[in-house]
């Protein structure tokens, strides 16, 4: 679940994240390249894209399942209503 609306990461990996973050300054400190460290970050932010991302499309189909269900059950209530013999024969 997301920490916030507006990010796609989890505290999990808010915390792997801040974590390479501090790793990264002190490689950079030390004048040491943190390339590698950088696309890991950047990994786990397209990980957690993706993952929210296809989240939101399963919520979207089962959204739209479920009112199609609605609409059919009204469907047929009115077919049945309308179909339904009445009167006092």
């Amino acid at each position: 679940m997301p920490i916030t609306d507006r990010d796609d990461v989890n505290h999990l990996e808010a915390a792997r994240i801040i974590a390479l973050a501090g790793r990264i300054a002190r490689r950079e400190a030390r004048g040491k390249s943190a390339a590698d460290l950088e696309a890991r970050v950047e990994r786990i932010l397209q990980k957690a894209a993706d993952r929210e991302t296809d989240k939101a499309l399963i919520r979207r189909a089962a959204h739209e399942a479920a009112r199609a269900a609605r609409f059919e059950q009204k469907k047929q209530k009115a077919v049945d209503r309308a179909t339904k013999k009445t009167g006092w024969w």
